[in-house]
Parts: structure tokens; sequence; C-alpha cells
């Protein structure tokens, strides 16, 4: 996080100092370097509640708003309506759409930010379609600045980003799409089973059950018949295991705080309730399951999604050919 905190202040004054000289596409292009490597030194920070954690998140933002004016790239900052507080986005606009056109809503899943996405929303304007991106509970800046953990029942989320989409100019209702990448591949599908305005689910990786995912990290260490046993003795393992494993220490620490989890034992008892097997017959929409063999978090989930599905359904399985 130091290293990459100190490329992102080096970066931003050279977009400061191209700015000074009219020079506004370099400036514009460093702002949006700058913009990802405040991010980048989030994404893995070993202490979330340092204060320097809320700092870089908002310079993260102030320099890629910036990045958007000097280039002028068609999108706006918006918030969007959530129970008592909004949520914070973008809306891009597609210059090449005639009419209403259909809307690609996206959202990454437990660490990346959605603008770190930005090949789908262009790929998505380019070819006629808006695209919505958002921080959800559990994510970005609702999570940093809003202090909005992660909830099982996605579709509480979605929802309200849905009712904002279709008051935005030129959405098409009846074309909504829902994209979820990462952890958002278990978190998508759930907002598919009970919110019927989405036309087309896609899911990068598509998973099933994410508690299942994760608990598999864990299996040999006896973590889990523990916990079953004793959630104390549980939490003592899990202290054990952190000394020996850095990795460990980070993933406990950093999941508890998105999870709003108190213990090792809270956390995993929270991630039950990540699981689609229940629902997964619910789904109505077109489903796009991207898969591939080299998924390292959640390997096997996509297929298992996909052979549960009872929808309209596609798999795309990416190789090393």
């Amino acid at each position: 996080p130091r290293e990459w905190l100190g490329t992102a202040e080096r970066v931003r004054k050279m977009a400061e100092n191209s700015f000074a000289k009219d020079q506004e596409r370099s400036a514009g292009e460093a702002y949006l370097r700058a913009a990802n490597y405040y991010r980048a030194a989030l994404i893995h920070h070993p202490e979330p509640g340092a204060p320097g954690v809320l700092r870089a998140g908002r310079q993260s933002v102030t320099c890629f708003d910036r990045a958007l004016e000097l280039l002028a790239v068609p999108a706006r900052p918006v918030r969007i309506p959530y129970e008592d507080t909004t949520l914070p986005g973008y809306f891009f606009p597609s210059p090449v759409a005639q009419g209403e056109a259909p809307v690609l809503i996206l959202h990454q899943g437990r660490d990346a930010w959605p603008e770190e996405t930005m090949w789908a929303v262009e790929g998505a304007v380019r070819r006629g379609y808006h695209s919505l991106i958002f921080h959800g509970p559990g994510q970005g800046m609702a999570l940093r600045e809003q202090g909005l953990t992660f909830r099982p029942d996605w579709e509480k989320v979605i929802t309200p980003v849905i009712d904002f989409a279709l008051g935005l100019p030129g959405v098409e209702p009846e074309a909504i799409i829902l994209m979820g990448l990462s952890m958002g591949g278990a978190l998508a599908p759930r907002a598919a089973a009970f919110e019927k305005r989405i036309q087309i689910c896609i899911v990068d990786p598509g998973v099933l059950n994410w508690a299942g995912a994760m608990y598999e990290h864990f299996e040999g260490y006896g973590l889990l018949e523990l916990l079953e046993v004793s959630p104390g003795a549980f939490n003592t393992a899990v202290e054990g295991l952190t000394r020996a494993w850095p990795t460990a220490e980070w993933w406990f620490r950093d999941a508890a705080w998105k999870h709003g989890a108190n213990s090792p034992a809270e956390l995993f008892a929270k991630l039950e309730d990540y699981n689609n097997e229940a629902i997964v017959d619910r789904i109505s929409c077109r489903m796009l399951v991207m898969d591939g063999t080299a998924e390292e978090f959640s390997l096997g989930q996509a297929k298992k999604l996909y052979d549960a599905l009872q929808c309209p359904k596609d798999y795309m399985l990416f190789t090393e050919e």
C-alpha cells in the first residue's frame, strides 16, 4: 500500500503539472492512472481502518472524476437512492444509441471497484448500450465512506438500482442487463432470482455457492469441524493459523470488515447465507455463465451454477488456448 500510494501521489502531481500547462489530454490520462494507483493501494490494505484509507479512496474518486471531465468522456457521477442513503456510481450514456437502448448495470465483487471495469463499460457504449456502474454495500466507497457492509439478499440492492436506471434518459425498460464479476458472480444470480425486470444476467465467473468456495480454501485444517463444536475454539485456531499464514491473516481481517463480523466464527456464520442453491431454480432470465480453467477462488462453481439453472442459458469456458 505504501508503494502504490507513493506512485499515485507522484502521478497525480504529473496530472496537475500537465493541467497547469493546458495539456488537458495528458492531464486526464495521468489522473486516470492515479485513480487506479490509489485503488491499488487499498485493495489488499492490511489495516482497513487506517485513517489514510478513506483519504486514498476519496483521492481516487476525485482523480477519476477529473479524468472523465478532461478526457471528455460522456459520463456523469450519480447517487442512487438506497434505503436511507445513496450508493455512488456513474452513468455512461452511449453516444451511438438510437432512441431508447439497453442498459448494462455492472458491479464488482469482494475486492475490486467498478471503475476498474472500464473495459466492459467502453465495450458496451461503443455498441449502443448505456452503462451504469455502482458501489454496492461492502464495496468501494459505499464501504469505506458510508460503512455499508455486504448483504446476502442482493436483490434489495439491485431493485433500487434498476428503479434509478429506469429514470435515466434513453434507457429501454425491457432491456435491463446485469453483470457481476468475481464475488459479483454469486451476488448477481441471487438478484436475478427475485428481480424479474432483469432480461439478461452475465456472471464472470458464475458461482453457485460462494460460502462453499471460501470454505474450500481452509480444508485440511480442521476448522469447519471445530466451528460446529465450539466457535470460541474455532477463533483460537484461526488465530494460530493466521500467525503462520499472512494471506489468511489479511483475508480474515478484510472479510470480517466487509461483512460486518466481529470474529472469524461470526464471519463464517454470515458467509453461510451466500449460497444460491436454494433459489437458483427461481431464475428465469437468460444467463451467460463465464468460467476459466485457471479460476483460482471459486474453481468448479461456474459449471455447478450452469448445470443447476433451469432458464435459457449459455456457458463460456476460457482455456489457455
